[in-house]
């Protein structure tokens, strides 16, 4: 897409996020999204599909794509920080878009989004591996994970984002990184002779 496009693109997800800061998301036409913008109502659709999809492409652009490049130098911890980050940074955005359900709900949008990524690391990482059993096969794998990150960012997006960032940074390396079996040795109560 070129330069003109990818601004106008940006210009109604601007105009969709402040929107969503004025009112639910339910109740925003794509006339109000290109009146905010400046634009007619066919551009809109020369870009989007529906609005849902703005929500897609903001998460995507935002937080995805800037985890993106850390998760493919293998700097795992820098890129979920900068997840987290960008979307504290647009804490009201996020809250509200969390509360998108039914068909299009924001939440198969991280699973989504989460899946890909996680795939795109895992393949990258595997090629040439054949001999790995069935359950470990990038797909299966990467819908594990994307279940996880769904998880604990849906949880932290219900709570209005009340966790501070760095919390939220140990929760996922713990609950990410360590086995059932530590995770209950860790809080297991010590017993009592």
């Amino acid at each position: 897409m070129n330069s003109k496009g990818q601004d106008t693109k940006q210009r109604l997800a601007d105009s969709l996020k402040t929107l969503m800061q004025q009112r639910s998301f339910e109740k925003i036409t794509i006339q109000n999204i290109t009146d905010a913008a400046g634009f007619i109502r066919p551009t809109f659709y020369n870009h989007f599909q529906d609005k849902y999809q703005v929500v897609e492409w903001i998460f995507e652009q935002e937080v995805i794509n800037s985890a993106r490049s850390y998760f493919a130098a293998g700097k795992y911890k820098e890129g979920i920080r900068g997840m987290l980050e960008e979307m504290q940074a647009n804490q009201s955005f996020y809250v509200n878009a969390a509360k998108i359900s039914g068909q299009n709900a924001f939440r198969d949008v991280i699973f989504q989004s989460f899946r890909l990524l996680i795939e795109e690391v895992l393949c990258s990482r595997m090629q040439h591996r054949t001999d790995l059993p069935h359950l470990f096969q990038p797909e299966l794998l990467a819908e594990f994970y994307a279940n996880a990150e769904t998880f604990l960012l849906m949880k932290w997006l219900d709570n209005d984002m009340s966790f501070h960032v760095d919390d939220m940074e140990k929760a996922h390396w713990f609950l990410i990184s360590v086995s059932f079996e530590d995770v209950v040795k860790e809080i297991s109560l010590p017993v009592i002779k």
